[in-house]
């Protein structure tokens, strides 16, 4: 219930034709506080000065209205963590807006301020014409000031910031550089597919960082609605990513059985959810997710033998494994599979069996109430004191004592 507050009062937000957001803990959708302006403007740009900005100011009972380098307005205010997903922070963003639209000469004072070449003034203005325009921007503050406190329960004081300039929110213009051919105004499809490209590249690498990076700037394209209904349309949309995530990791070497789990679980999770908010993090956590999987499933590189032997342990790992059980299944020498399977995954076979049926020993102990013996069984270990041997080996600490350390945590 308390999650459908918040959802009202950003309803009721957009219904003025302004954007918000609630921040996510990762950081990873703060492009869309200023449309991904940002973004697109300059060469290899972050955040962070915005999200320490937030983390200082931001704080418990406070909402902070804040005009930018570009004159855009923003409301800013702190949510208490009982209206919140795990995922998210306390952070909510209202903006940008406009008092009134900017003549064409303060469009010019703001760009040679911020040193932005004049061949980008058309792109600028566009973007201005694009940002929502306030007549009265004391009663829109007002009217978001009394929504806040009678859903949340918060007694809200409010501040207009930077008093004299001396708090930023923003990088100073004089570290940052002008991206060659910028796209602000208009998401060209020739410059989507790239940025599309170079996400997928970086998933089927399972390169997290790089791959939220290009997420951020892949969220700041508009795409053509299908329907009237954006909840739908935004459904839609995370449909279509968690299709290519699929794609990418196939290509980066991962087995179709593992890329099929994964992105069945995804699509019940997408028809499930009830709003916008559940869909963006839906987005962010496949990027992960698909990532997670390329780094620990990936199996470029390896000869067709190894990777046969290895996807028979990953879906068979509790039958009884030997290297003479894979010896005759490949038709090779003992000693010579032996020595391929240690040069191409880093490890010896029987080290990697271990491997995967602890991580499901593992799983298991985490996820059910099973006893030991039988987690050891369902695992391929049917001598118990050999599976507590191998288990302490690996983690310091028996399966007891690590079931005990999970329902008694320390």
């Amino acid at each position: 219930m308390e999650h459908k507050q918040l959802e009202l009062f950003q309803e009721a937000i957009t219904a003025c034709n302004v954007g918000c957001c609630v921040v996510f803990k990762d950081n990873s959708n703060l492009s869309r506080t200023d449309n991904g302006l940002r973004l697109r403007l300059y060469e290899d740009y972050n955040y962070q000065a915005l999200q320490f900005f937030l983390e200082q100011y931001v704080t418990s009972g406070k909402m902070i209205r804040y005009q930018d380098s570009f004159g855009m307005f923003y409301l800013f205010l702190h949510l208490p963590s009982l209206y919140l997903y795990d995922y998210e922070s306390p952070h909510f963003v209202i903006g940008p807006y406009l008092e009134t639209t900017p003549k064409p000469e303060t469009i010019r004072q703001i760009m040679e301020h911020l040193s932005i070449p004049e061949q980008l003034f058309e792109d600028i203005r566009l973007y201005y014409a694009s940002t929502p325009v306030l007549s009265n921007i004391e009663s829109f503050e007002s009217l978001v000031l009394n929504l806040s406190q009678g859903l949340f329960h918060t007694e809200y004081s409010i501040s207009h910031l930077p008093d004299q300039g001396e708090i930023q929110m923003e990088h100073s213009p004089l570290i940052l550089k002008i991206r060659k051919n910028p796209e602000i105004s208009v998401s060209t499809i020739e410059e989507r597919y790239k940025v599309e490209n170079q996400m997928l590249e970086a998933v089927s690498k399972g390169d997290e960082k790089r791959a939220h990076e290009l997420h951020q700037k892949f969220q700041t394209f508009q795409l053509r609605p299908r329907t009237e209904n954006a909840l739908l349309n935004k459904k839609h949309g995370v449909i279509i990513l968690n299709t290519l995530f699929r794609k990418a990791v196939e290509s980066g070497g991962v087995h179709p059985l593992y890329i099929d789990d994964l992105s069945g679980k995804f699509a019940i999770l997408i028809n499930e959810a009830r709003s916008e908010r559940e869909l963006d993090h839906l987005a962010s956590d496949m990027l992960h997710k698909y990532c997670l999987m390329v780094k620990n499933h990936s199996m470029t590189g390896y000869s067709r033998v190894i990777k046969d032997v290895i996807s028979y342990i990953d879906f068979h790992y509790a039958e009884d494994l030997s290297l003479a059980f894979f010896a005759e299944m490949c038709n090779m020498n003992k000693n010579y599979l032996s020595s391929l399977f240690k040069k191409e995954a880093g490890i010896t076979l029987t080290d990697y069996i271990h491997q995967v049926r602890l991580r499901r020993a593992i799983t298991l102990i985490n996820s059910s109430s099973l006893s030991i013996t039988t987690i050891a069984a369902s695992c391929g270990y049917n001598d118990i004191n050999y599976f507590t041997r191998i288990f302490k080996r690996t983690y310091g600490m028996s399966p007891k004592q690590y079931q005990k350390s999970i329902l008694r945590p320390s």
